[in-house]
Protein backbone atom coordinates (compact mmCIF):
# COMPACT_ATOMS: atom_id res chain seq x y z
CA UNK A 1 0.00 0.00 0.00
CA UNK A 2 2.89 2.06 0.93
CA UNK A 3 4.55 1.53 -2.33
CA UNK A 4 1.39 2.05 -4.35
CA UNK A 5 0.56 5.88 -2.77
CA UNK A 6 4.50 6.85 -3.45
CA UNK A 7 3.39 4.97 -7.28
CA UNK A 8 0.33 6.88 -7.33
CA UNK A 9 2.17 10.40 -5.92
CA UNK A 10 4.70 10.45 -8.77
CA UNK A 11 2.38 9.81 -10.95
CA UNK A 12 0.68 13.22 -9.92
CA UNK A 13 2.81 15.42 -9.97
CA UNK A 14 2.63 18.17 -12.81
CA UNK A 15 5.19 17.69 -15.74
CA UNK A 16 7.32 20.60 -16.64
CA UNK A 17 6.86 21.60 -20.21
CA UNK A 18 10.12 22.03 -21.99
CA UNK A 19 9.68 23.70 -25.75
CA UNK A 20 11.63 22.63 -28.73
CA UNK A 21 12.28 24.75 -31.50
CA UNK A 22 14.03 22.94 -34.31
CA UNK A 23 16.54 24.41 -36.64
CA UNK A 24 18.07 23.62 -39.93
CA UNK A 25 19.36 25.23 -42.86
CA UNK A 26 16.59 25.92 -45.64
CA UNK A 27 17.63 24.88 -49.43
CA UNK A 28 16.08 26.89 -52.02
CA UNK A 29 14.82 24.57 -54.81
CA UNK A 30 13.45 25.11 -57.54
CA UNK A 31 10.29 23.22 -59.52
CA UNK A 32 11.94 20.31 -57.90
CA UNK A 33 15.60 20.50 -59.03
CA UNK A 34 18.28 19.81 -56.60
CA UNK A 35 19.49 23.47 -54.90
CA UNK A 36 22.99 23.29 -57.00
CA UNK A 37 21.12 23.41 -60.27
CA UNK A 38 18.83 26.25 -58.44
CA UNK A 39 21.08 29.11 -58.63
CA UNK A 40 20.88 30.27 -61.79
CA UNK A 41 24.67 30.22 -62.31
CA UNK A 42 25.73 26.46 -62.45
CA UNK A 43 29.32 28.06 -62.74
CA UNK A 44 31.46 30.04 -63.86
CA UNK A 45 30.97 29.70 -68.09
CA UNK A 46 27.63 27.96 -67.45
CA UNK A 47 23.80 29.02 -66.67
CA UNK A 48 21.79 26.02 -65.31
CA UNK A 49 17.60 25.78 -65.40
CA UNK A 50 15.77 28.86 -63.12
CA UNK A 51 15.61 30.42 -59.95
CA UNK A 52 12.79 29.55 -57.17
CA UNK A 53 9.56 32.67 -57.91
CA UNK A 54 10.26 35.46 -56.55
CA UNK A 55 13.87 34.62 -55.64
CA UNK A 56 16.90 37.46 -55.97
CA UNK A 57 20.38 35.97 -57.22
CA UNK A 58 23.19 38.77 -57.37
CA UNK A 59 26.66 37.84 -59.11
CA UNK A 60 30.02 39.58 -59.10
CA UNK A 61 32.06 37.80 -61.65
CA UNK A 62 35.43 38.56 -62.59
CA UNK A 63 37.22 37.31 -65.75
CA UNK A 64 41.29 37.79 -66.27
CA UNK A 65 42.36 36.43 -69.59
CA UNK A 66 46.26 36.19 -70.44
CA UNK A 67 47.59 36.05 -73.90
CA UNK A 68 50.82 34.99 -75.72
CA UNK A 69 51.57 38.20 -77.20
CA UNK A 70 50.07 41.90 -75.43
CA UNK A 71 49.01 42.43 -72.00
CA UNK A 72 45.91 40.63 -70.02
CA UNK A 73 42.44 41.73 -70.46
CA UNK A 74 40.51 42.00 -67.34
CA UNK A 75 36.47 42.13 -67.42
CA UNK A 76 33.78 42.58 -64.67
CA UNK A 77 30.30 41.56 -64.50
CA UNK A 78 27.60 42.41 -62.28
CA UNK A 79 24.44 40.93 -62.60
CA UNK A 80 20.79 40.86 -60.73
CA UNK A 81 17.88 38.12 -62.04
CA UNK A 82 14.91 37.67 -60.41
CA UNK A 83 12.63 34.38 -60.38
CA UNK A 84 9.11 34.67 -61.88
CA UNK A 85 6.33 32.13 -61.56
CA UNK A 86 5.63 29.45 -63.96
CA UNK A 87 9.59 28.95 -64.57
CA UNK A 88 10.27 32.60 -66.05
CA UNK A 89 13.31 34.51 -65.08
CA UNK A 90 14.49 38.15 -65.94
CA UNK A 91 17.79 39.78 -65.18
CA UNK A 92 20.26 42.80 -65.55
CA UNK A 93 23.97 42.33 -66.37
CA UNK A 94 26.58 45.40 -66.18
CA UNK A 95 29.81 44.68 -67.62
CA UNK A 96 33.69 46.43 -67.38
CA UNK A 97 36.29 46.01 -69.10
CA UNK A 98 39.88 46.99 -67.95
CA UNK A 99 42.92 46.78 -70.67
CA UNK A 100 46.00 48.36 -71.53
CA UNK A 101 45.85 51.29 -68.98
CA UNK A 102 42.04 52.37 -69.80
CA UNK A 103 38.78 50.78 -68.69
CA UNK A 104 34.78 51.43 -68.36
CA UNK A 105 31.64 50.32 -68.85
CA UNK A 106 31.09 47.46 -71.78
CA UNK A 107 27.82 46.40 -72.40
CA UNK A 108 24.25 46.79 -70.22
CA UNK A 109 22.38 43.31 -70.69
CA UNK A 110 18.91 42.36 -70.47
CA UNK A 111 17.51 39.07 -70.05
CA UNK A 112 15.13 36.29 -70.01
CA UNK A 113 14.58 32.61 -69.64
CA UNK A 114 11.92 29.77 -69.46
CA UNK A 115 12.15 26.79 -68.73
CA UNK A 116 10.00 24.34 -71.00
CA UNK A 117 8.71 21.76 -67.86
CA UNK A 118 9.03 21.34 -64.46
CA UNK A 119 12.75 19.15 -63.04
CA UNK A 120 12.90 16.06 -64.80
CA UNK A 121 9.76 16.37 -66.58
CA UNK A 122 11.31 16.18 -69.84
CA UNK A 123 14.96 14.67 -70.15
CA UNK A 124 18.19 17.56 -70.00
CA UNK A 125 15.58 19.76 -68.36
CA UNK A 126 15.86 22.17 -71.97
CA UNK A 127 15.37 25.84 -70.79
CA UNK A 128 15.84 28.93 -73.78
CA UNK A 129 17.44 32.04 -73.01
CA UNK A 130 17.36 35.33 -74.59
CA UNK A 131 19.98 38.46 -74.29
CA UNK A 132 19.98 41.56 -75.60
CA UNK A 133 23.19 44.00 -75.36
CA UNK A 134 23.47 47.34 -75.49
CA UNK A 135 26.86 49.08 -76.14
CA UNK A 136 27.85 51.60 -74.34
CA UNK A 137 31.59 51.81 -73.93
CA UNK A 138 34.55 51.82 -76.45
CA UNK A 139 35.90 48.53 -77.48
CA UNK A 140 39.81 47.82 -76.29
CA UNK A 141 40.20 44.47 -77.36
CA UNK A 142 39.14 42.97 -80.31
CA UNK A 143 38.56 39.30 -80.66
CA UNK A 144 39.11 39.14 -83.96
CA UNK A 145 42.02 41.38 -85.18
CA UNK A 146 41.24 43.74 -87.67
CA UNK A 147 43.07 43.38 -91.44
CA UNK A 148 46.72 45.13 -91.21
CA UNK A 149 46.38 49.10 -91.15
CA UNK A 150 42.29 49.18 -90.95
CA UNK A 151 42.68 49.79 -87.65
CA UNK A 152 44.74 52.15 -87.13
CA UNK A 153 43.21 53.95 -89.60
CA UNK A 154 39.51 53.91 -87.93
CA UNK A 155 41.11 55.15 -84.69
CA UNK A 156 42.58 57.98 -86.20
CA UNK A 157 39.66 59.27 -88.05
CA UNK A 158 36.89 59.16 -85.22
CA UNK A 159 38.54 58.11 -82.00
CA UNK A 160 38.35 54.26 -80.84
CA UNK A 161 34.93 52.17 -82.25
CA UNK A 162 32.47 51.94 -80.02
CA UNK A 163 30.92 48.35 -78.61
CA UNK A 164 28.10 47.75 -81.02
CA UNK A 165 24.98 46.30 -79.81
CA UNK A 166 24.41 42.60 -80.23
CA UNK A 167 21.87 39.97 -79.52
CA UNK A 168 22.64 36.11 -78.26
CA UNK A 169 20.26 33.04 -77.62
CA UNK A 170 21.34 30.25 -75.99
CA UNK A 171 19.67 26.72 -74.97
CA UNK A 172 20.27 25.71 -71.59
CA UNK A 173 20.93 21.72 -70.35
CA UNK A 174 20.99 20.49 -67.23
CA UNK A 175 20.68 16.86 -65.25
CA UNK A 176 21.93 15.23 -62.23
CA UNK A 177 22.71 11.81 -62.01
CA UNK A 178 22.90 8.72 -59.26
CA UNK A 179 22.19 12.11 -56.74
CA UNK A 180 26.29 12.71 -56.83
CA UNK A 181 26.94 14.58 -59.66
CA UNK A 182 25.04 17.23 -61.37
CA UNK A 183 25.70 18.40 -65.44
CA UNK A 184 24.98 21.30 -67.02
CA UNK A 185 25.90 22.13 -70.79
CA UNK A 186 24.99 25.55 -72.74
CA UNK A 187 24.55 26.25 -76.98
CA UNK A 188 24.86 30.27 -77.63
CA UNK A 189 24.83 32.35 -80.29
CA UNK A 190 25.11 35.89 -80.57
CA UNK A 191 25.79 38.48 -83.20
CA UNK A 192 26.36 42.16 -82.97
CA UNK A 193 23.46 44.18 -85.28
CA UNK A 194 25.86 46.32 -87.39
CA UNK A 195 28.93 47.38 -87.72
CA UNK A 196 31.71 44.19 -89.24
CA UNK A 197 28.47 41.82 -87.86
CA UNK A 198 30.46 39.83 -85.50
CA UNK A 199 28.99 36.46 -85.15
CA UNK A 200 29.86 33.99 -81.79
CA UNK A 201 29.13 30.70 -81.40
CA UNK A 202 30.11 27.22 -79.45
CA UNK A 203 29.40 25.73 -75.82
CA UNK A 204 30.20 25.52 -72.48
CA UNK A 205 29.97 23.05 -70.11
CA UNK A 206 30.72 21.64 -66.45
CA UNK A 207 30.27 18.57 -64.19
CA UNK A 208 30.47 19.02 -60.22
CA UNK A 209 30.17 16.46 -57.51
CA UNK A 210 30.03 17.57 -53.22
CA UNK A 211 32.75 16.42 -51.72
CA UNK A 212 31.77 17.40 -48.26
CA UNK A 213 28.32 16.14 -48.02
CA UNK A 214 26.70 18.21 -45.13
CA UNK A 215 24.54 21.10 -47.10
CA UNK A 216 26.82 20.62 -49.91
CA UNK A 217 29.59 23.01 -48.75
CA UNK A 218 32.67 22.30 -51.49
CA UNK A 219 32.36 20.77 -54.74
CA UNK A 220 35.00 19.94 -56.86
CA UNK A 221 34.49 19.15 -61.28
CA UNK A 222 35.71 20.22 -64.50
CA UNK A 223 34.30 23.04 -67.23
CA UNK A 224 35.42 24.00 -70.32
CA UNK A 225 34.08 26.62 -73.29
CA UNK A 226 34.77 26.30 -76.75
CA UNK A 227 34.24 29.50 -79.04
CA UNK A 228 34.26 30.01 -82.71
CA UNK A 229 34.01 34.09 -83.71
CA UNK A 230 34.18 35.77 -86.79
CA UNK A 231 32.97 38.90 -88.61
CA UNK A 232 31.56 39.85 -92.10
CA UNK A 233 35.16 39.82 -93.28
CA UNK A 234 36.68 36.47 -91.87
CA UNK A 235 33.82 33.76 -91.96
CA UNK A 236 36.01 31.33 -93.62
CA UNK A 237 38.85 32.01 -91.44
CA UNK A 238 37.04 31.62 -87.83
CA UNK A 239 38.85 32.32 -84.36
CA UNK A 240 38.55 29.10 -82.36
CA UNK A 241 39.11 29.29 -78.85
CA UNK A 242 38.49 26.38 -76.33
CA UNK A 243 39.66 25.97 -72.91
CA UNK A 244 39.47 24.07 -70.41
CA UNK A 245 40.39 23.63 -66.60
CA UNK A 246 38.79 22.59 -62.77
CA UNK A 247 36.22 24.35 -61.13
CA UNK A 248 35.66 24.64 -57.19
CA UNK A 249 32.53 26.11 -55.73
CA UNK A 250 32.19 26.36 -51.93
CA UNK A 251 29.27 27.82 -49.50
CA UNK A 252 30.51 29.82 -46.75
CA UNK A 253 26.56 30.49 -46.11
CA UNK A 254 23.75 28.60 -47.06
CA UNK A 255 23.12 31.65 -49.31
CA UNK A 256 26.16 32.61 -50.95
CA UNK A 257 29.02 31.16 -52.60
CA UNK A 258 32.08 31.40 -54.42
CA UNK A 259 33.23 29.85 -57.61
CA UNK A 260 37.26 29.86 -58.95
CA UNK A 261 37.69 27.96 -62.33
CA UNK A 262 41.14 28.39 -63.77
CA UNK A 263 40.98 27.32 -67.76
CA UNK A 264 43.59 26.84 -69.77
CA UNK A 265 43.47 27.13 -73.74
CA UNK A 266 44.17 24.01 -76.54
CA UNK A 267 44.55 26.14 -79.27
CA UNK A 268 46.80 28.55 -80.95
CA UNK A 269 43.80 31.41 -80.48
CA UNK A 270 42.81 30.25 -76.90
CA UNK A 271 44.00 32.71 -74.79
CA UNK A 272 46.48 31.30 -72.15
CA UNK A 273 45.05 31.44 -68.78
CA UNK A 274 41.53 32.41 -68.34
CA UNK A 275 40.43 32.64 -64.55
CA UNK A 276 36.96 33.21 -63.72
CA UNK A 277 36.22 34.09 -60.15
CA UNK A 278 32.54 34.69 -59.10
CA UNK A 279 30.78 35.33 -55.97
CA UNK A 280 27.18 35.03 -55.58
CA UNK A 281 24.03 35.61 -53.14
CA UNK A 282 20.70 34.06 -53.32
CA UNK A 283 17.75 34.39 -51.20
CA UNK A 284 13.77 34.52 -50.79
CA UNK A 285 11.96 32.04 -52.82
CA UNK A 286 10.36 29.09 -51.95
CA UNK A 287 12.02 26.90 -49.83
CA UNK A 288 12.27 22.97 -48.82
CA UNK A 289 11.86 21.82 -45.13
CA UNK A 290 14.53 22.63 -42.82
CA UNK A 291 15.78 19.10 -41.72
CA UNK A 292 16.81 18.63 -37.74
CA UNK A 293 18.38 15.90 -36.45
CA UNK A 294 15.46 12.88 -35.75
CA UNK A 295 16.58 13.24 -31.87
CA UNK A 296 15.19 16.44 -31.77
CA UNK A 297 12.34 16.69 -33.97
CA UNK A 298 9.61 15.71 -31.62
CA UNK A 299 9.38 15.76 -27.70
CA UNK A 300 6.45 13.49 -26.66
CA UNK A 301 5.04 12.79 -23.81
CA UNK A 302 3.72 9.40 -21.65
CA UNK A 303 0.66 8.11 -20.67
CA UNK A 304 1.59 8.27 -17.23
CA UNK A 305 2.44 11.52 -17.44
CA UNK A 306 -0.53 12.84 -19.00
CA UNK A 307 -3.12 10.67 -16.97
CA UNK A 308 -3.47 12.98 -14.14
CA UNK A 309 -4.83 15.42 -17.46
CA UNK A 310 -7.76 12.58 -18.05
CA UNK A 311 -6.49 12.36 -21.86
CA UNK A 312 -7.01 9.49 -22.47
CA UNK A 313 -4.03 6.48 -22.29
CA UNK A 314 -1.45 5.48 -24.83
CA UNK A 315 -2.10 9.22 -27.21
CA UNK A 316 1.41 11.06 -27.65
CA UNK A 317 1.44 14.45 -27.61
CA UNK A 318 4.14 17.02 -29.61
CA UNK A 319 5.24 20.34 -28.09
CA UNK A 320 4.70 23.30 -30.05
CA UNK A 321 6.93 26.31 -29.78
CA UNK A 322 5.50 29.55 -30.20
CA UNK A 323 7.53 31.96 -31.90
CA UNK A 324 6.41 35.95 -32.72
CA UNK A 325 6.21 37.11 -35.69
CA UNK A 326 8.58 39.53 -37.45
CA UNK A 327 7.58 43.16 -38.06
CA UNK A 328 6.31 44.30 -40.78
CA UNK A 329 8.30 47.39 -42.82
CA UNK A 330 6.78 46.99 -46.53
CA UNK A 331 3.15 46.75 -47.27
CA UNK A 332 1.16 44.25 -49.87
CA UNK A 333 -0.43 47.27 -50.78
CA UNK A 334 0.54 50.71 -50.52
CA UNK A 335 1.65 54.43 -52.07
CA UNK A 336 5.10 55.25 -52.44
CA UNK A 337 6.50 58.74 -53.49
CA UNK A 338 10.10 58.81 -53.71
CA UNK A 339 12.05 61.84 -53.85
CA UNK A 340 15.94 61.82 -54.90
CA UNK A 341 19.06 63.45 -56.26
CA UNK A 342 21.07 61.95 -59.48
CA UNK A 343 24.38 61.95 -60.77
CA UNK A 344 24.24 61.24 -64.34
CA UNK A 345 27.28 60.48 -66.27
CA UNK A 346 27.86 59.83 -70.00
CA UNK A 347 29.96 57.57 -72.30
CA UNK A 348 32.63 59.80 -73.00
CA UNK A 349 36.38 60.46 -72.39
CA UNK A 350 35.77 64.10 -71.84
CA UNK A 351 33.79 67.16 -73.31
CA UNK A 352 35.89 68.84 -75.92
CA UNK A 353 36.58 72.17 -76.64
CA UNK A 354 38.37 72.22 -79.77
CA UNK A 355 40.61 76.19 -80.52
CA UNK A 356 39.49 77.71 -83.46
CA UNK A 357 42.55 76.70 -85.14
CA UNK A 358 41.63 73.13 -84.83
CA UNK A 359 38.30 73.70 -86.15
CA UNK A 360 39.43 75.67 -89.26
CA UNK A 361 42.38 73.90 -90.23
CA UNK A 362 40.45 70.08 -89.44
CA UNK A 363 37.53 70.85 -91.13
CA UNK A 364 38.71 72.37 -94.38
CA UNK A 365 40.59 69.14 -94.85
CA UNK A 366 37.69 67.03 -94.20
CA UNK A 367 38.90 65.66 -90.95
CA UNK A 368 37.25 67.21 -88.46
CA UNK A 369 38.87 66.57 -84.98
CA UNK A 370 36.11 66.67 -82.46
CA UNK A 371 36.80 63.84 -80.26
CA UNK A 372 34.53 61.52 -78.45
CA UNK A 373 31.43 63.41 -76.67
CA UNK A 374 27.86 62.59 -75.44
CA UNK A 375 25.07 64.28 -78.16
CA UNK A 376 22.60 64.55 -76.45
CA UNK A 377 23.36 65.80 -72.49
CA UNK A 378 26.24 67.79 -73.72
CA UNK A 379 28.55 67.04 -71.28
CA UNK A 380 30.81 64.62 -69.62
CA UNK A 381 28.18 64.84 -66.46
CA UNK A 382 25.27 66.31 -65.23
CA UNK A 383 23.81 66.77 -61.39
CA UNK A 384 19.87 66.54 -60.96
CA UNK A 385 17.19 65.90 -59.14
CA UNK A 386 13.68 64.05 -59.88
CA UNK A 387 10.38 62.10 -58.13
CA UNK A 388 8.18 59.47 -58.81
CA UNK A 389 4.77 57.47 -57.42
CA UNK A 390 4.70 54.05 -57.56
CA UNK A 391 1.27 51.82 -56.13
CA UNK A 392 2.16 48.27 -55.26
CA UNK A 393 -0.65 46.73 -56.03
CA UNK A 394 1.12 43.01 -54.69
CA UNK A 395 4.17 42.65 -52.00
CA UNK A 396 6.63 42.15 -54.96
CA UNK A 397 5.38 44.80 -57.46
CA UNK A 398 3.94 48.43 -58.74
CA UNK A 399 3.61 50.74 -61.22
CA UNK A 400 4.48 54.30 -61.27
CA UNK A 401 4.92 57.68 -63.14
CA UNK A 402 9.04 59.22 -62.79
CA UNK A 403 9.84 62.31 -63.64
CA UNK A 404 14.01 64.19 -63.54
CA UNK A 405 15.44 67.00 -64.65
CA UNK A 406 19.66 67.61 -65.06
CA UNK A 407 21.26 71.01 -64.89
CA UNK A 408 23.41 69.74 -68.23
CA UNK A 409 26.04 72.08 -69.90
CA UNK A 410 27.80 71.64 -73.09
CA UNK A 411 30.83 73.54 -74.49
CA UNK A 412 31.00 75.27 -77.82
CA UNK A 413 32.46 78.27 -79.23
CA UNK A 414 31.32 81.47 -80.99
CA UNK A 415 33.21 83.51 -83.93
CA UNK A 416 32.92 87.00 -85.02
CA UNK A 417 35.10 89.31 -86.71
CA UNK A 418 37.02 91.78 -85.47
CA UNK A 419 37.10 94.98 -87.45
CA UNK A 420 40.45 96.22 -86.17
CA UNK A 421 42.56 93.09 -87.51
CA UNK A 422 41.39 91.35 -90.34
CA UNK A 423 40.77 87.56 -88.87
CA UNK A 424 38.27 85.64 -87.25
CA UNK A 425 38.56 85.54 -83.56
CA UNK A 426 36.40 82.89 -80.99
CA UNK A 427 34.90 83.38 -77.29
CA UNK A 428 34.36 79.60 -75.43
CA UNK A 429 31.14 79.96 -74.13
CA UNK A 430 29.10 77.40 -72.06
CA UNK A 431 25.59 76.26 -73.39
CA UNK A 432 23.86 75.79 -70.20
CA UNK A 433 20.12 73.51 -70.63
CA UNK A 434 17.69 71.90 -68.87
CA UNK A 435 17.27 68.02 -69.55
CA UNK A 436 13.90 66.88 -68.39
CA UNK A 437 12.46 63.11 -68.80
CA UNK A 438 8.95 61.51 -67.97
CA UNK A 439 8.34 57.91 -67.67
CA UNK A 440 5.97 55.14 -66.76
CA UNK A 441 7.46 52.48 -64.77
CA UNK A 442 7.20 49.19 -63.52
CA UNK A 443 8.89 48.09 -60.09
CA UNK A 444 9.56 44.57 -58.50
CA UNK A 445 10.84 44.30 -54.90
CA UNK A 446 11.60 41.68 -52.65
CA UNK A 447 11.31 42.60 -48.84
CA UNK A 448 13.36 40.59 -47.13
CA UNK A 449 11.69 38.26 -44.42
CA UNK A 450 12.98 40.42 -40.84
CA UNK A 451 14.82 42.82 -42.21
CA UNK A 452 14.39 46.77 -43.27
CA UNK A 453 15.77 45.54 -46.34
CA UNK A 454 14.41 45.09 -49.93
CA UNK A 455 16.31 44.94 -52.85
CA UNK A 456 14.31 46.04 -56.30
CA UNK A 457 14.67 46.26 -60.00
CA UNK A 458 12.83 48.65 -62.27
CA UNK A 459 12.33 49.62 -66.15
CA UNK A 460 10.34 52.70 -67.98
CA UNK A 461 9.71 54.03 -71.22
CA UNK A 462 8.99 57.64 -71.75
CA UNK A 463 10.04 60.78 -73.45
CA UNK A 464 13.45 62.85 -72.59
CA UNK A 465 13.56 66.71 -73.65
CA UNK A 466 15.84 69.34 -73.51
CA UNK A 467 18.70 68.09 -75.11
CA UNK A 468 20.32 67.56 -78.38
CA UNK A 469 21.97 71.36 -78.73
CA UNK A 470 24.64 71.36 -81.34
CA UNK A 471 27.38 73.77 -83.25
CA UNK A 472 28.00 72.89 -86.84
CA UNK A 473 30.91 74.53 -88.29
CA UNK A 474 30.78 75.51 -91.76
CA UNK A 475 34.08 77.06 -93.60
CA UNK A 476 34.47 77.56 -97.64
CA UNK A 477 37.66 79.48 -99.07
CA UNK A 478 41.54 78.44 -99.87
CA UNK A 479 43.59 76.89 -97.35
CA UNK A 480 44.78 80.00 -96.15
CA UNK A 481 43.45 80.88 -92.71
CA UNK A 482 43.11 84.25 -93.46
CA UNK A 483 41.12 83.88 -96.11
CA UNK A 484 38.44 81.17 -94.46
CA UNK A 485 34.98 81.93 -94.46
CA UNK A 486 33.48 80.58 -91.05
CA UNK A 487 29.83 80.33 -90.00
CA UNK A 488 28.32 78.20 -87.13
CA UNK A 489 24.97 76.99 -87.26
CA UNK A 490 23.06 76.30 -83.96
CA UNK A 491 20.84 73.19 -83.82
CA UNK A 492 18.15 73.32 -81.10
CA UNK A 493 16.87 70.37 -78.57
CA UNK A 494 15.05 67.40 -79.53
CA UNK A 495 12.31 65.20 -77.91
CA UNK A 496 13.20 61.87 -78.19
CA UNK A 497 12.34 58.20 -76.73
CA UNK A 498 13.89 57.23 -73.26
CA UNK A 499 14.29 53.95 -71.98
CA UNK A 500 15.39 53.21 -68.32
CA UNK A 501 16.25 50.36 -65.97
CA UNK A 502 18.06 50.04 -63.18
CA UNK A 503 18.33 48.12 -59.57
CA UNK A 504 18.61 49.32 -55.96
CA UNK A 505 18.13 48.76 -52.39
CA UNK A 506 15.76 50.17 -49.94
CA UNK A 507 16.32 50.37 -46.54
CA UNK A 508 12.98 51.36 -43.82
CA UNK A 509 14.17 53.88 -41.38
CA UNK A 510 10.66 53.11 -40.08
CA UNK A 511 7.43 51.92 -41.42
CA UNK A 512 6.52 54.57 -43.51
CA UNK A 513 9.98 56.24 -43.93
CA UNK A 514 12.67 54.50 -46.38
CA UNK A 515 16.24 55.28 -47.60
CA UNK A 516 16.62 54.32 -51.42
CA UNK A 517 19.89 54.02 -53.42
CA UNK A 518 19.93 52.95 -57.11
CA UNK A 519 22.31 52.68 -61.18
CA UNK A 520 20.24 52.64 -63.88
CA UNK A 521 20.90 53.33 -66.90
CA UNK A 522 19.32 55.25 -69.99
CA UNK A 523 18.97 54.83 -73.81
CA UNK A 524 17.61 56.73 -76.01
CA UNK A 525 19.33 55.87 -79.74
CA UNK A 526 22.93 54.88 -79.55
CA UNK A 527 25.85 55.03 -77.70
CA UNK A 528 26.61 58.46 -78.03
CA UNK A 529 23.29 59.41 -76.38
CA UNK A 530 22.76 56.81 -73.54
CA UNK A 531 23.74 57.48 -70.06
CA UNK A 532 24.14 56.10 -66.57
CA UNK A 533 22.52 57.51 -63.44
CA UNK A 534 22.95 56.77 -59.83
CA UNK A 535 20.28 57.83 -57.26
CA UNK A 536 19.78 58.21 -53.43
CA UNK A 537 16.55 59.85 -51.72
CA UNK A 538 13.93 59.16 -49.42
CA UNK A 539 10.65 56.95 -49.77
CA UNK A 540 7.39 57.76 -48.18
CA UNK A 541 5.18 54.71 -48.15
CA UNK A 542 1.29 54.72 -47.55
Amino acid sequence: MIFSAVDHSALAQAVTEEAIVVTGEEVPSAYGAPPGLSRSRFSNTVNAYVLPPWSFFFGELFEGQGFRHGPPDYLFTQEVEMGLPYRFNVAAEAQFERFNGGGGAQTVSLEARWALADWNKIPLNPTVFAEYKFGVGTIRHEEVPPPPGEGEEEEEEGGPPKVLDAYEVRLLLAQDFFERVEWAMNWFFEKENTGDRGREWGFSQAAMMPILLPNERVKVGIEMEYKNVTTKDTRGDPVNSFTIGPTVAWKPTASTRLDISPLFGCTHDSPIADVFVAFSWLFGGERAEAEAPVSTRFRYYTDAAYSHSGKDSGKEMKQVAYVPPCPQWYGDREWNVNLWGTYAFTNTEFAPNPSLVDIVQSTSEGNPVLGTYDRYIGGDHAWGGGGDIKYFFCRYAGLGVEGFALDAHKPGFDIFEDQAVPIFVHRRINHNHTVGAVLGTLTLRYPIPCTRFAPYAWAGVGAIFGGGERDTLHTQGPPDAFAVNAQTEHFGSETKVLGQFGAGLEFRIARHVGWTNDLSFGVIDGPRNNFGMVRSGLNFAF
